[in-house]
């Protein structure tokens, strides 16, 4: 392997000094991040040479057309290896490997322990897509990089972000804006300014986290609605909301509803490749030893429903009227009817990202479907038991 000789502007700089485990470059829109994903890698590379290693984009497309051309131009460059398109892998000459992946399927990731990851525009990616590059760094207790802009208030806010904020050692945030690269040209940046609101320009070229316009659940605020987990009264009525899934995870949400009608939702279901019968048997095993009065499914799937009920689930079909029932749930959080057990990461990363479709700013009345499988399960939970009143449900 030999050496190559980069120049690094003031952010990429901190992020080579760090020696976080994780490390986060969150920054804006040209603002050189990604361009530090190779150098960083290189280094661990460097420390583990005949190791195996891993670079994650959040789709096959832009694997394809920036993460790969990136990473192989430095690459071959510093160690003359070989990339191996039929693998997608690159072959280096001390022995060692960097895998690429896409996080459009998180589970495609897993299977090789890897000893650093790299994860370019990391915000774009699920929440599963983190979980696995955490298994895939924890048996060599490695490094992960991630290079982003903000995009949303997700799991890069909640899990990363504010651990770092809260003193965390192991969490390393470097942010700074695109005109931090001396290459970006400061009138792009002041045309931004001026043209876009003030969210989207704090979080597209400040690399800062705002709430971004058009959340379905605005009303929810992480300090009041995220609670720490107690044991539930045996008394408690409790009810699941289901999504059914396959390459799109089935979700499920465990509600527990006190004598005063507050809900306190405090287990969740998120898996992918399971038919009816598999999801209906792991949902009876979590749920053993409680009694579960219903289960709200998605009423799109009837045979689904029945297999549930042939195993003993009391499932019935949901009431599945999109905007009434998110109204449901609105009123829940408005009213402070509605809290959520902390742990429960798929259920709250996605309450965080649920927006209302926007078209030329403005908002429509309709949700983004895209990353709402455990949002419309709470919302079959709630709108269904509402509307079927305690007195019927009971």
């Amino acid at each position: 392997m030999t050496g190559v000789k980069v120049s690094l502007h003031e952010g990429q700089t901190r992020a080579w000094r760090s020696k976080a485990k994780y490390v986060a470059m969150i920054s804006g829109t040209g603002s050189g991040k990604s361009f530090m994903g190779p150098i960083w890698l290189y280094r661990e590379i460097q420390k583990h040479p005949d190791g195996s290693f891993l670079v994650v984009s959040p789709t096959y497309q832009m694997f394809q057309r920036i993460v790969l051309p990136m990473t192989k131009e430095f690459m071959d460059k510093a160690t003359s290896g070989e990339y191996r398109a039929g693998e997608r892998t690159y072959y280096l000459p001390t022995g060692g490997r960097i895998y690429f992946g896409s996080a459009d399927n998180p589970f495609t990731l897993e299977g090789v322990h890897v000893h650093a990851a790299w994860m370019d525009e990391a915000g774009q990616m699920k929440r599963e897509a983190w979980d696995v590059v955490l298994r895939r760094v924890g048996f060599h207790n490695g490094r992960v990089l991630i290079t982003t802009t903000p995009y949303n208030l997700g799991w890069l806010k909640t899990e990363f972000y504010d651990k770092w904020r809260a003193g965390d050692k192991d969490y390393d945030v470097i942010q700074f804006a695109s005109t931090v690269n001396p290459y970006y040209p400061r009138e792009e940046l002041e045309r931004a300014r001026a043209s876009l609101p003030d969210w989207k320009f704090r979080m597209f070229y400040l690399g800062e986290f705002t709430k971004p316009k058009g959340l379905v659940y605005e009303d929810f605020n992480p300090q009041k609605h995220i609670i720490t987990p107690f044991e539930i009264p045996s008394d408690w009525k409790r009810i699941v909301g289901v999504d059914f899934g396959y390459n799109n995870p089935t979700a499920a949400v465990w509600l527990a509803i006190n004598s005063d009608g507050v809900i306190y939702v405090y287990r969740e279901y998120y898996e992918r490749n399971k038919l009816p019968e598999e999801s209906g048997r792991d949902i009876l095993s979590l749920s053993e030893g409680e009694t579960i009065d219903a289960l709200y499914c998605d009423p799109s799937n009837p045979a689904a429903i029945e297999q549930y009920r042939r195993m003993g689930l009391p499932a019935k079909p949901a009431d599945n009227a999109v905007r009434e029932g998110i109204e449901k749930v609105i009123s829940e959080l408005k009213t402070n009817s509605l809290f959520v057990f902390r742990g429960l990461n798929n259920l709250l990363d996605e309450i965080e990202n649920y927006q209302w479709r926007v078209y030329n700013d403005s908002i429509m009345d309709e949700p983004v479907k895209d990353y709402d499988h455990a949002v419309d399960a709470l919302r079959y939970a709630i709108a269904t038991h509402k509307k079927r009143g305690v007195i019927e449900l009971w």
